[in-house]
């Protein structure tokens, strides 16, 4: 899509979502895990789908990705994306952030619109803070 990607191990606990949010895992080295609930720690976005806990993973840490959007939100081209209240995901707004803990949870724009839905992929550009 236009992204570096890095490859780690997937410690989600299941087979890997593409454009699932990740942070490093706590318990194994060169790992990532799901982020959290509004997460501060994401570092990347999930390429492959499908990839078995264990196995080596793509994941893109800079460029563009597909970002894997919080279900029933829409994604709107220019919005400002981050990690939302919902574990491995993003939400999309057009507000900005309003301190230092909402900023800390920014990885990104989007450069695509798409309608809510279940389980949308929306490209955007990445930069986690």
């Amino acid at each position: 899509v236009g992204g570096v990607a890095i490859r780690l191990t997937n410690k989600t606990g299941s087979s890997s979502v593409k454009g699932q949010v990740v942070k490093a895992s706590t318990g194994t080295d060169n790992a990532f895990m799901t982020t959290g609930v509004s997460d501060d720690s994401s570092f990347g976005i999930v390429y492959e789908e499908g990839i078995a806990d264990g196995s080596e993973c793509w994941v893109v840490v800079s460029g563009i990705a597909e970002v894997l959007i919080k279900d029933g939100t829409a994604a709107t081209h220019g919005y400002w994306v981050y990690a939302s209240d919902t574990a491995g995901r993003a939400d999309a707004t057009n507000s900005s952030p309003l301190g230092i803990p909402e900023h800390m949870l920014e990885i990104g724009h989007c450069i695509e619109s798409k309608t809510s839905g279940t389980d949308v992929l929306a490209k955007c550009v990445l930069h986690f803070n």
